[in-house]
């Protein structure tokens, strides 16, 4: 595979003129990126998405936490993410867990480690509290009821979503 190094090596400019080629961001004459495009279109150049993504700072990776994907309920879900990911330009990850909490705490440290931008949990296997631990590492959704109402309302205080002299509005039925 042919990287920007091997470009600027064979066509004997820098490394910084061949990115401004090839992304038409930046000066550069109309003769040099001709040359570079050439050069680049000759030798099969395709940008590495990974290098991209660390220069941007941001992998549009979002990872879907799924016990069952057959089930109507996930598929529901699955679905509308789906949708507005197209929308928005996300990538997802749908990362199969069959309520094993082990499996998804791997998953949360691959959210740690930057691999995604954003969880959303659909099981509920790992407990809140482990969750809530790493929400300093990007966004986590949880698509379910919380197992206590106490815990998500320390929660929302916590955040300041709520004031301490609120009450959690009801649920509805839909």
């Amino acid at each position: 595979m042919t990287s920007l190094s091997d470009l600027s090596k064979l066509s004997g400019y820098s490394k910084a003129t061949i990115s401004r080629a090839l992304s038409g961001n930046g000066y550069v004459s109309k003769e040099t990126r001709k040359i570079i495009l050439d050069l680049a279109k000759e030798l099969d150049y395709t940008p590495n998405a990974i290098a991209q993504d660390l220069s941007a700072g941001t992998t549009k990776n979002i990872g879907v936490v799924l016990p069952y994907v057959k089930h109507p309920f996930f598929g529901q879900i699955l679905e509308g993410i789906l949708d507005k990911s197209f929308e928005t330009g996300y990538k997802i990850f749908i990362l199969p867990s069959n309520y094993d909490q082990n499996l998804e705490i791997q998953y949360l440290e691959q959210l740690r480690k930057k691999a995604f931008e954003a969880l959303i949990f659909t099981s509920r296997e790992v407990s809140e509290q482990t969750v809530h631990k790493y929400q300093k590492y990007g966004s986590i959704i949880l698509c379910h009821k919380p197992k206590s109402k106490k815990n998500s309302r320390q929660l929302c205080r916590k955040k300041n979503w709520i004031s301490k002299s609120s009450r959690m509005a009801p649920r509805t039925k839909l």
